[in-house]
């Protein structure tokens, strides 16, 4: 199912935000579509309460159930992984999610061992959205291994195709407009005869949302206060701001010559195709750190 038009998700664990959204979003004609949650999010949720690990993982089940009540599209829920987690584990947790509902959806960091980990639950069916993108490089490792992924074990058998998120205001942090690469992504994305939707996350500013229905970007997701300002309209497009722009990447013809999965993990492996990113391992250990900071 292709959308006809974008879809608005809402970036939080809190259910109560949700209805509050979703109220605002229909009384100006729309919707919330989705949800997007990680552990930041959930650990917002304790305000300081220490709970085990496996009332942390009761804990998102629960609240990602709530939301999939609120919202008719897909609930993205994300494994725990530090630089030490195996994508054996990150496995036996996705298989674990993706049973809670059929529209939820399991968020993989964008690394080797996610790679692994995506590997065998796409083959299994599940619902992935690969999380913490913030190069060119990692969004065409994600569409080449889908294709793969789509010729060898057929298209995905889910509610709706996997997703790419790659995170805008932490690039625009560091000095690098974000949006950028969402819109060299959308360039990408379309040299692939593939269903896959690019879903734009950490989104901060009128601008970002903007910007991102003027690319085609499938999927949008934004805290409440974004929308809020959004169907508000309670701010103005003056928010717009300079960054450092990004070079497009022209990849090396050859890597589309990659046709199998031993060759795909080769390459990445051995960085002929680079995935690896400052700010991915950054991310990564930032939610891990925030499942630690909850976790008794």
């Amino acid at each position: 199912m292709i959308p006809n038009m974008i879809k608005f998700l809402l970036d939080s664990g809190d259910p109560s935000e949700y209805k509050n959204a979703q109220k605002l979003a229909r009384e100006k004609g729309s919707e919330i579509w989705g949800a997007t949650t990680n552990p930041t999010l959930i650990a917002k949720k304790l305000a300081g309460k220490k709970i085990s690990q496996k009332e942390a993982f009761e804990l998102q089940k629960q609240i990602v159930m709530e939301i999939i009540n609120i919202v008719p599209g897909a609930v993205s829920a994300e494994v725990y992984a530090d630089e030490k987690t195996t994508s054996g584990e990150m496995i036996e947790q996705g298989r674990v999610i993706s049973k809670w509902h059929k529209r939820a959806v399991v968020k993989l960091p964008t690394t080797v061992e996610g790679f692994k980990a995506r590997n065998v639950l796409r083959k299994e069916g599940v619902p992935i959205n690969n999380t913490l993108v913030f190069s060119q490089e990692q969004v065409f490792a994600i569409c080449l291994h889908e294709l793969i992924i789509q010729k060898e074990f057929g298209p995905a058998s889910n509610l709706f195709p996997p997703f790419i998120s790659p995170f805008v205001g932490r690039l625009d942090d560091i000095g690098i407009d974000g949006m950028q690469l969402v819109e060299y992504s959308m360039k990408i994305k379309k040299e692939f005869d593939i269903a896959i939707w690019m879903l734009e996350a950490s989104v901060r500013r009128l601008e970002h949302i903007k910007r991102g229905i003027d690319s085609g970007t499938e999927l949008i997701t934004a805290p409440l206060k974004v929308y809020q300002d959004w169907f508000n309209v309670t701010s103005s497009m003056s928010d717009i701001k300079k960054y450092n722009q990004i070079e497009y990447w022209n990849h090396p013809k050859e890597l589309l010559k990659i046709d199998s999965i031993d060759k795909f993990m080769s390459a990445i492996e051995n960085k002929k195709l680079d995935i690896t990113h400052n700010l991915t391992e950054k991310g990564v250990m930032r939610f891990a750190d925030d499942w630690k900071a909850i976790i008794a």
